[in-house]
Protein backbone atom coordinates (compact mmCIF):
# COMPACT_ATOMS: atom_id res chain seq x y z
CA UNK A 1 0.00 0.00 0.00
CA UNK A 2 2.71 2.66 0.44
CA UNK A 3 3.74 2.43 -2.84
CA UNK A 4 0.32 2.84 -3.86
CA UNK A 5 0.43 5.99 -2.13
CA UNK A 6 3.33 7.50 -3.37
CA UNK A 7 2.59 6.19 -6.81
CA UNK A 8 -0.57 8.21 -6.35
CA UNK A 9 -0.50 11.39 -8.93
CA UNK A 10 1.37 9.23 -11.57
CA UNK A 11 -0.74 6.08 -11.64
CA UNK A 12 -4.41 5.35 -10.55
CA UNK A 13 -4.88 2.77 -7.94
CA UNK A 14 -8.18 1.41 -6.74
CA UNK A 15 -8.93 1.01 -2.71
CA UNK A 16 -12.48 -0.28 -3.24
CA UNK A 17 -12.42 -3.40 -2.26
CA UNK A 18 -15.30 -4.51 -4.96
CA UNK A 19 -13.67 -3.12 -7.80
CA UNK A 20 -9.77 -4.92 -6.78
CA UNK A 21 -12.13 -8.13 -6.58
CA UNK A 22 -13.90 -8.03 -9.98
CA UNK A 23 -10.63 -6.89 -11.47
CA UNK A 24 -8.92 -10.06 -9.81
CA UNK A 25 -11.22 -12.13 -10.99
CA UNK A 26 -12.08 -10.28 -14.28
CA UNK A 27 -8.31 -10.40 -15.54
CA UNK A 28 -7.46 -13.93 -14.29
CA UNK A 29 -10.41 -15.20 -16.30
CA UNK A 30 -9.36 -13.07 -19.46
CA UNK A 31 -5.42 -14.21 -19.12
CA UNK A 32 -6.24 -17.91 -18.33
CA UNK A 33 -8.39 -18.23 -21.30
CA UNK A 34 -5.38 -16.40 -23.93
CA UNK A 35 -2.82 -18.93 -22.10
CA UNK A 36 -0.85 -16.47 -19.86
CA UNK A 37 0.68 -17.67 -16.02
CA UNK A 38 -2.03 -16.78 -13.95
CA UNK A 39 -3.39 -19.05 -11.11
CA UNK A 40 -6.43 -21.20 -11.77
CA UNK A 41 -9.49 -19.79 -9.98
CA UNK A 42 -11.47 -22.29 -7.92
CA UNK A 43 -13.99 -20.50 -6.46
CA UNK A 44 -15.25 -17.09 -5.13
CA UNK A 45 -17.31 -15.76 -2.30
CA UNK A 46 -18.65 -12.08 -3.13
CA UNK A 47 -20.13 -11.43 0.59
CA UNK A 48 -16.63 -11.81 1.53
CA UNK A 49 -14.83 -10.30 -1.30
CA UNK A 50 -12.77 -13.62 -1.81
CA UNK A 51 -11.23 -15.80 -4.31
CA UNK A 52 -9.84 -19.12 -4.09
CA UNK A 53 -6.93 -19.73 -6.42
CA UNK A 54 -4.61 -22.95 -7.10
CA UNK A 55 -1.31 -23.28 -5.17
CA UNK A 56 1.49 -21.71 -7.21
CA UNK A 57 4.61 -23.52 -6.45
CA UNK A 58 7.76 -21.83 -7.05
CA UNK A 59 9.52 -18.49 -5.15
CA UNK A 60 8.72 -15.12 -5.32
CA UNK A 61 11.08 -13.37 -7.83
CA UNK A 62 11.50 -10.72 -4.81
CA UNK A 63 13.25 -13.72 -2.81
CA UNK A 64 15.70 -14.47 -5.95
CA UNK A 65 16.46 -10.45 -7.03
CA UNK A 66 18.16 -10.03 -2.70
CA UNK A 67 20.34 -12.83 -4.05
CA UNK A 68 21.35 -11.77 -7.13
CA UNK A 69 22.06 -8.72 -5.81
CA UNK A 70 24.82 -10.13 -3.76
CA UNK A 71 26.33 -11.39 -7.06
CA UNK A 72 28.76 -10.21 -10.07
CA UNK A 73 26.52 -12.18 -12.60
CA UNK A 74 23.05 -13.28 -13.59
CA UNK A 75 21.92 -16.52 -12.75
CA UNK A 76 20.37 -18.40 -15.61
CA UNK A 77 17.10 -18.92 -13.44
CA UNK A 78 17.31 -15.53 -12.54
CA UNK A 79 17.21 -14.57 -16.59
CA UNK A 80 14.72 -16.61 -17.53
CA UNK A 81 12.48 -15.52 -14.88
CA UNK A 82 13.42 -11.49 -15.93
CA UNK A 83 12.65 -12.66 -19.86
CA UNK A 84 9.64 -14.42 -19.29
CA UNK A 85 8.17 -11.76 -17.04
CA UNK A 86 8.98 -9.38 -19.75
CA UNK A 87 7.20 -11.67 -22.05
CA UNK A 88 4.06 -12.19 -20.04
CA UNK A 89 3.73 -8.20 -19.39
CA UNK A 90 3.72 -7.80 -23.23
CA UNK A 91 1.62 -10.03 -23.81
CA UNK A 92 -1.04 -9.26 -21.28
CA UNK A 93 -0.86 -5.78 -23.10
CA UNK A 94 -1.42 -6.80 -26.48
CA UNK A 95 -4.59 -8.00 -24.79
CA UNK A 96 -5.09 -4.69 -23.71
CA UNK A 97 -4.52 -5.42 -19.74
CA UNK A 98 -2.54 -3.44 -17.98
CA UNK A 99 -1.57 -5.09 -14.92
CA UNK A 100 -1.10 -2.10 -12.41
CA UNK A 101 0.84 -3.92 -9.61
CA UNK A 102 4.12 -5.49 -10.90
CA UNK A 103 6.48 -5.31 -7.82
CA UNK A 104 8.46 -8.51 -8.51
CA UNK A 105 7.04 -10.42 -5.40
CA UNK A 106 3.67 -10.62 -7.13
CA UNK A 107 5.62 -13.02 -9.87
CA UNK A 108 6.25 -16.60 -9.24
CA UNK A 109 8.83 -18.41 -10.30
CA UNK A 110 9.19 -22.15 -10.91
CA UNK A 111 12.75 -23.98 -11.02
CA UNK A 112 12.95 -23.61 -14.94
CA UNK A 113 12.87 -19.95 -14.14
CA UNK A 114 9.05 -19.89 -16.00
CA UNK A 115 7.21 -17.06 -14.17
CA UNK A 116 3.48 -16.64 -13.24
CA UNK A 117 1.54 -13.48 -12.14
CA UNK A 118 -0.25 -13.16 -9.19
CA UNK A 119 -2.60 -10.17 -7.81
CA UNK A 120 -4.64 -8.75 -10.52
CA UNK A 121 -6.72 -6.66 -8.32
CA UNK A 122 -5.32 -3.45 -9.82
CA UNK A 123 -5.43 -4.42 -13.57
CA UNK A 124 -7.34 -1.77 -15.70
CA UNK A 125 -8.29 -2.72 -19.19
CA UNK A 126 -6.49 -0.19 -21.52
CA UNK A 127 -4.60 1.30 -18.17
CA UNK A 128 -0.79 2.43 -18.03
CA UNK A 129 1.58 0.00 -20.05
CA UNK A 130 4.30 1.97 -19.07
CA UNK A 131 3.85 2.22 -15.36
CA UNK A 132 3.74 -1.55 -15.63
CA UNK A 133 7.26 -1.57 -16.75
CA UNK A 134 8.36 1.24 -14.73
CA UNK A 135 7.45 -0.50 -11.52
CA UNK A 136 8.89 -3.46 -12.33
CA UNK A 137 12.49 -2.76 -13.05
CA UNK A 138 12.97 0.36 -10.86
CA UNK A 139 11.17 -1.37 -7.71
CA UNK A 140 13.43 -4.54 -9.04
CA UNK A 141 16.58 -2.01 -8.45
CA UNK A 142 16.12 -1.27 -5.22
CA UNK A 143 17.94 -4.35 -3.63
CA UNK A 144 21.45 -3.47 -5.52
CA UNK A 145 23.67 -0.14 -4.49
CA UNK A 146 26.26 -0.38 -7.60
CA UNK A 147 24.65 -1.00 -11.08
CA UNK A 148 26.65 -4.38 -11.40
CA UNK A 149 26.57 -7.04 -14.58
CA UNK A 150 24.10 -8.87 -12.26
CA UNK A 151 21.52 -6.06 -12.59
CA UNK A 152 22.34 -5.26 -16.27
CA UNK A 153 21.97 -8.58 -17.50
CA UNK A 154 18.45 -8.81 -15.11
CA UNK A 155 17.45 -5.90 -16.92
CA UNK A 156 18.46 -6.71 -20.72
CA UNK A 157 16.50 -9.99 -20.44
CA UNK A 158 13.32 -7.96 -18.98
CA UNK A 159 13.10 -5.69 -22.18
CA UNK A 160 14.25 -8.69 -24.34
CA UNK A 161 11.52 -10.78 -22.93
CA UNK A 162 9.22 -7.78 -23.33
CA UNK A 163 10.17 -6.87 -27.05
CA UNK A 164 9.08 -10.39 -28.25
CA UNK A 165 5.75 -9.05 -28.19
CA UNK A 166 5.85 -5.82 -26.96
CA UNK A 167 6.68 -2.00 -28.30
CA UNK A 168 9.65 -0.11 -27.28
CA UNK A 169 7.29 2.70 -27.03
CA UNK A 170 6.01 1.48 -23.80
CA UNK A 171 9.32 1.38 -22.74
CA UNK A 172 10.27 4.78 -23.55
CA UNK A 173 7.09 6.06 -21.14
CA UNK A 174 8.71 3.62 -18.50
CA UNK A 175 11.54 5.85 -18.76
CA UNK A 176 9.56 9.01 -17.88
CA UNK A 177 10.68 11.10 -14.93
CA UNK A 178 7.61 11.24 -13.24
CA UNK A 179 7.90 7.48 -12.94
CA UNK A 180 11.61 8.00 -12.09
CA UNK A 181 10.79 10.38 -9.22
CA UNK A 182 7.75 8.00 -7.74
CA UNK A 183 10.83 5.32 -7.12
CA UNK A 184 13.45 7.47 -5.96
CA UNK A 185 12.45 7.29 -2.49
CA UNK A 186 13.63 3.61 -2.26
CA UNK A 187 15.99 3.18 -5.14
CA UNK A 188 19.34 4.93 -5.88
CA UNK A 189 19.76 7.24 -8.25
CA UNK A 190 22.68 5.61 -10.11
CA UNK A 191 20.18 2.75 -10.44
CA UNK A 192 17.48 4.57 -11.47
CA UNK A 193 19.70 6.03 -13.86
CA UNK A 194 20.93 3.19 -15.33
CA UNK A 195 17.71 1.50 -15.83
CA UNK A 196 15.96 4.43 -17.25
CA UNK A 197 19.28 5.00 -19.93
CA UNK A 198 18.21 1.18 -20.87
CA UNK A 199 14.86 1.86 -21.25
CA UNK A 200 15.54 4.86 -23.73
CA UNK A 201 17.86 2.51 -25.63
CA UNK A 202 15.62 -0.22 -26.57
Amino acid sequence: MTLNLYGLGSVRFSISGRRRMEAEYAFNYLLSRRGLRVPEILGADTKSRSILFSYIPGDGLSTLLIKLAQSSQTGQREKEAARTAGLLMASAHELEAALGDTKPENFIVDRDGKVTLVDLEQARYKGDYGWDVAEFLFYSGHYWLPFNNALLGYVEAFIGGYLEKGSSKVLRKAASPRYVRVFSVWTPPNILHNIRKRLLEA
